[in-house]
């Protein structure tokens, strides 16, 4: 018997999330005659049950009543908006077996490998058809494809899809460099001189030596690995030979670094622990110098600082290593997503829904809102009404509160342009008009053993990997000394099995 029909009958006893389900529950769904549209999915108002765990309940926002007036489909979202812990929810109506019509998932890929096979979720490449074409389109793109293809060759969601484009890249504080007659630095011995600056010679001026010269808020130091040419990822080399960053002589040369700095104070001694607020607090504050981040959410600060810190100035500058190479872009595909109900009776009504969103007008929708409210069309182009761009929320608050930047559809990078401020937009230009950005490892397709070997040695060699990084930038463990033992113990763990597995879905992926 398949797993998720154990989980089924284990869970009916308690019998929780009973409301959800695939029927119309005898709602009286009324809208307005819309016979004409040439967007009607169904014929007759049809409810679609929904299972979303998010801040915004779309239901009856003005977005998706547009949507409803232009496909005949409505929107009942059949679960809580007030649980903390969206993945606990998520299992707990999974394993009830009374399974919406949709369902919704930032974490949507790590369900859809794990119960999709088991019975709970349609598969996605089985729906599609010549009434599909937006979807066709998207799956014909193969790094869409190969991310969302389970181990036994179906999809079993549709993920959101970005813009294939810069996302993420190094930022400094221009007010403390001219302070200090400095230069943004261009390779690693400068970024080093530069850091050293910041700590030693008191640039925001209070008379104390309380500048944090290095920060990050996502609990890690791997950022500054790429200053040295180094990956803490799965990579490819220029033959098409894959293997695992963290074992390379620049991943060795960049701790070695990395706990020399740390030793001298250039990164913050609480990197490690002090959370998503590092921005927000050290910023804030005036103690932070550099960060490697979004380019959009972090020049923001120069203008939610420009009273608070007279003269605050965080600008991009290029990659400061050999090449001036950028070893982050935004994922195409992403784990967020949509998946069907495999015991929907109206599974032909939820295809053509997300067909819907990834059609021009329904990205549109997705990424402007609505025309005449909060956009206005503009030489074809969507441009959004100041007070989207200007208003007391951001542009993201007012959207999604509309119900739009929901679900899933296809992110126009200009919608983000144009919230962006000047420095950000600056930024991402630098870095793609520049070059500077490589090539991302793409998600693969794995067989089923593959799989799940794949995740039993990685679990373990990610664990050694980050603790064994911990040891050395604290100094509890010498780089030099020990990276030898530490190849050695993950090659114990399996990783030689790992990379011949990773290199086998890599040329399945290149020979499609």
């Amino acid at each position: 018997m398949k797993k998720f029909m154990k989980l089924t009958a284990a869970a009916m006893a308690i019998a929780m999330l009973a409301a959800c389900g695939g029927g119309d529950s005898g709602r009286n769904t009324q809208t307005a005659d819309n016979s004409d549209s040439p967007y009607l999915i169904a014929e007759e108002p049809t409810e679609l049950t929904l299972f979303a765990i998010t801040d915004t309940r779309i239901d009856d926002t003005e977005v998706w009543k547009k949507i409803e007036e232009m496909t005949n489909i409505r929107i009942r979202t059949v679960s809580s908006s007030s649980n903390s812990d969206a993945d606990t929810a998520m299992n707990t109506m999974l394993m009830s077996g009374e399974i919406p019509d949709l369902i919704f998932s930032t974490n949507m890929k790590t369900f859809a490998n794990e119960y999709g096979p088991d019975g709970a979720f349609a598969a996605i490449d089985e729906l599609v058809s010549d009434e599909t074409p937006n979807l066709n389109k998207q799956l014909e793109r193969k790094e869409i494809s190969s991310f969302i293809t389970n181990y036994d060759g179906h999809a079993y969601y549709m993920c959101g899809v970005n813009p294939d484009t810069v996302s993420q890249g190094w930022m400094i504080r221009q007010d403390w460099l001219d302070k200090l007659g400095l230069e943004a630095p261009t390779n690693p011995e400068e970024f080093y001189n530069v850091l050293k600056a910041f700590k030693t010679q008191d640039p925001n001026g209070n008379g104390q030596a309380d500048e944090v010269p290095y920060i990050s808020r996502f609990g890690t130091v791997d950022d500054l690995d790429f200053i040295f040419n180094a990956t803490p990822e799965w990579t490819v080399d220029e033959n098409g030979k894959v293997y695992y960053g963290p074992t390379t002589q620049e991943f060795k040369t960049a701790y070695e670094n990395i706990a020399k700095w740390y030793a001298e104070g250039l990164i913050d001694q609480e990197i490690y622990t002090r959370g998503a607020k590092s921005r927000d607090q050290l910023f804030g504050n005036n103690t932070a110098g550099v960060i490697h981040d979004w380019f959009g959410s972090t020049a923001q600060f120069n203008d939610i600082l420009a009273e608070s810190v007279p003269g605050f100035r965080i600008v991009a500058f290029a990659p400061p290593n050999e090449g001036h190479v950028e070893y982050t872009r935004r994922d195409v595909a992403i784990t967020q997503g949509v998946a069907i109900g495999a015991n929907s009776d109206k599974k032909e009504y939820a295809i053509k829904l997300l067909d819907f969103l990834f059609s021009e007008t329904g990205s549109r929708l997705m990424n402007f809102g609505i025309e005449g409210e909060t956009y206005d069309l503009v030489d074809g182009r969507p441009v959004f009404k100041d007070f989207v761009i200007n208003g007391d929320k951001t542009a993201i608050q007012i959207l999604t509160e509309l119900g739009a930047c929901s679900l899933v559809y296809e992110q126009d990078f200009d919608y983000e342009r144009q919230w962006l401020n000047e420095d950000a937009n600056a930024g991402s230009d630098m870095y793609i008009n520049n070059g500077y950005l490589t090539t991302k490892f793409p998600g693969l397709s794995y067989t089923e053993e593959e799989y799940s070997r794949l995740n039993e040695i990685m679990t373990n060699v990610d664990t050694f990997r980050s603790e064994r990084c911990q040891q050395w930038v604290f100094g509890s463990a010498d780089v030099a000394s020990t990276f030898d033992a530490y190849l050695a113990e993950l090659d114990r763990l399996g990783l030689q099995e790992a990379t011949e597995i990773q290199q086998a879905a890599y040329d399945r992926y290149m020979s499609e």
